[in-house]
């Protein structure tokens, strides 16, 4: 579908996992032309600015494999790496170490070093094809123009407005949650070892929740339930029988999968011992327990919340006033192309799947 506009060319690329790391890693260089660190708005050469927002999968497959030599490419995030995420649940337990599920951007090659903004995307504008970005190191703000658009930012995690989630709750999105979320397991397994700790409270401090039955909360599990049979029964021999861990999934489980994979992956969880599957929402959470839709208070000492996603704030102020223009769909590889071949008059914005 094509739409015709003066001044306004935008594609937003959903974060979409794919797992050939390898062709997203293959192409090396990246040249893009120089920008001063006094005006970021000069442009010092007769191609397109091609500014991408983010680098997650979206972004950075673009950022990989766009034709340079048409494009001054300018990439703006707060994140300075891409990060696969279908192996971040491993590095909660210690499987696999931090540093090698991520690449860094300025690994890809910039032709200047100003090139990469360590910043965010707060506001566009449209009408100047421009974007106000703050920094992520001392909220700085400036703005950058653009001749093309990439918006590829990803999505935060849906908590559904259920109170406590943001205060008492870890996310499993970014290298920081994976940190976090293991820093937090092993201060629990130490805690419960302090002398003078009452065995509820070492139940308690060892439960850990997961929330959500989708891939990311099914994966956690499965890295959860195997450090506790590979690793504590080794580190914490008396304390073993104190460590459960319960997925709480409202509907079913993997419900993007196919039914037998389900019906398998429940059989599964429910022969395993110190891993219980609940059937329930949860309606708060709080520092040491959580409630359950029934009223059920169920006490734990960690709760990893991944029940679905929801679009960032800059996002939904743009489909918002994207969703009164026509539209194109395409894959990645189409988009890139469509890119480099049509005028932005020709096409209004692109969603990549």
């Amino acid at each position: 579908m094509k739409a015709h506009c003066e001044r306004f060319s935008i594609m937003l690329f959903p974060l979409k996992p794919r797992l050939n790391l390898c062709r997203l890693l293959a192409t090396r260089c990246l040249r893009t032309t120089a920008i001063t660190p006094q005006n970021t708005q000069e442009k010092e050469s007769n191609r397109q600015r091609l500014v991408i927002l983010g680098t997650g999968w979206g972004s950075y497959s673009v950022l990989k494999q766009i034709n340079k030599k048409l494009f001054d490419v300018i990439v703006v995030s707060p994140r300075n790496h891409f990060l696969f995420t279908p192996l971040l649940c491993s590095t909660t337990v210690g499987t696999l170490e931090f540093r090698s599920i991520i690449e860094p951007i300025r690994n890809t090659g910039f032709r200047d070093e100003h090139h990469f903004h360590l910043a965010e995307a707060v506001e566009l504008r449209p009408d100047e094809h421009t974007i106000v970005c703050k920094s992520a190191l001392n909220d700085d703000r400036y703005n950058l123009t653009y001749d093309k658009l990439v918006i590829g930012v990803g999505a935060v995690s849906n908590t559904f407005s259920v109170p406590g989630v943001y205060e008492h709750a870890f996310f499993l999105k970014e290298i920081a949650d994976a940190r976090q979320i293991r820093n937090k397991i092993l201060k629990n397994f130490e805690l419960a070892l302090q002398p003078g700790v009452a065995e509820e409270e070492k139940k308690r401090l060892l439960h850990f929740v997961i929330v959500g039955g989708g891939p990311t909360g099914v994966e956690f599990g499965a890295e959860l339930y195997d450090f506790v049979k590979q690793d504590v029964t080794r580190l914490y021999v008396h304390e073993k029988a104190n460590v459960s861990v319960t997925l709480i999934e409202a509907r079913q489980i993997l419900p993007s999968f196919d039914e037998k994979l389900r019906t398998f992956a429940e059989k599964k969880m429910r022969q395993r011992d110190q891993f219980e599957l609940v059937q329930s929402s949860v309606t708060e959470v709080h520092a040491d327990h959580i409630r359950l839709q029934d009223g059920t208070i169920m006490p734990c000492g960690l709760v990893v919340w991944s029940t679905g996603l929801a679009p960032r704030q800059f996002t939904g102020k743009q489909l918002i006033y994207m969703s009164l223009l026509p539209v194109m769909l395409a894959n990645t590889l189409s988009c890139v192309k469509l890119i480099e071949t049509v005028e932005p008059p020709k096409w209004h914005a692109l969603f990549v799947s």
